[in-house]
């Protein structure tokens, strides 16, 4: 981080927190597709938060965003069958985290995109959440959980992609001073 500039990264890490809980917990796009298995799959715009943190501001950030929006969120406005669940949080952190490392200092690429948020998708949320959801006692098979989820978890990684590239890419010249 530069000097002097822990103040502007504390705003946008605020602004995206803040963002993240709006289109999460109170617009997420989930209400607009009623076929999306409730518990299992969450459409919304929360991995361009992320995302936007962790190209931004770097993966330490990235994962400070994804937790606190997760827990905040969590507490004023609970969805699902559980108020908190620390193995959501996990998931959250990990997002933020691979979103840092792989986006961090670098310039908008649709590959790189595509690879963040596959990875994201695919590797973390997919797994992680077919696992914790079972043990939360969401689902009784974690096999069953975790292959009910795929093809929706493989359908939204070229939107979200697309949508982290474009993001990028109208931010890229705004942000050039930070």
């Amino acid at each position: 981080m530069k000097k002097g500039y822990e103040l502007r990264y504390l705003v946008l890490a605020g602004l995206f927190i803040a963002l993240e809980i709006v289109t999460v917990r109170i617009l997420p796009l989930t209400y607009f597709m009623p076929t999306v298995p409730p518990n299992l799959v969450r459409v919304s715009l929360q991995p361009l938060w992320y995302a936007s943190a962790g190209w931004l501001l770097g993966p330490g950030w990235g994962l400070g965003v994804a937790m606190a929006g997760d827990v905040l969120g969590a507490m004023i406005n609970p969805t699902g069958n559980a108020v908190l669940n620390p193995g959501f949080t996990l998931i959250a952190a990990l997002n933020g985290l691979v979103f840092g490392f792989l986006l961090y200092k670098r310039g908008p690429s649709v590959w790189r995109a595509l690879i963040t948020v596959g990875l994201s998708q695919v590797v973390i949320t997919m797994p992680l959440t077919a696992y914790f959801g079972t043990q939360a006692g969401w689902y009784a098979d974690f096999w069953i959980a975790l292959w009910a989820s795929l093809p929706w978890r493989v359908a939204l990684v070229l939107p979200y992609a697309l949508l982290v590239f474009g993001t990028q890419k109208a931010l890229k010249k705004t942000v050039k001073k930070l």
